[in-house]
């Protein structure tokens, strides 16, 4: 009986961890996807670094083809340095 309360706890415990990970990229994403890049919103607006232009760049040319094979990755968060220049 008591194998099986051990095994169902962690379990849990593994769920909630998945649950907690899933929850956090989530939330990353929707606030440097639709709020920082997107400007859903009219926060992080005045957000004019080198980063936050690069990220913005970034994303721009991730949406510049609208077929899927000719796409490119920009990193949401981590931005390949060709975006950095000018």
């Amino acid at each position: 009986m008591g194998f099986f309360f051990l095994w169902r706890h962690e379990i849990f415990d593994l769920g909630l961890s998945v649950g907690l990970g899933i929850f956090a990229y989530g939330l990353t994403y929707f606030m440097v996807h639709d709020i920082f890049i997107h400007q859903r919103f009219k926060l992080f607006r005045n957000a004019n670094n080198v980063y936050s232009r690069a990220v913005r760049r970034a994303h721009k040319m991730h949406h510049k083809h609208t077929v899927k094979e000719h796409g490119e990755c920009f990193g949401m968060l981590l931005v390949p340095f060709k975006y950095f220049e000018k």
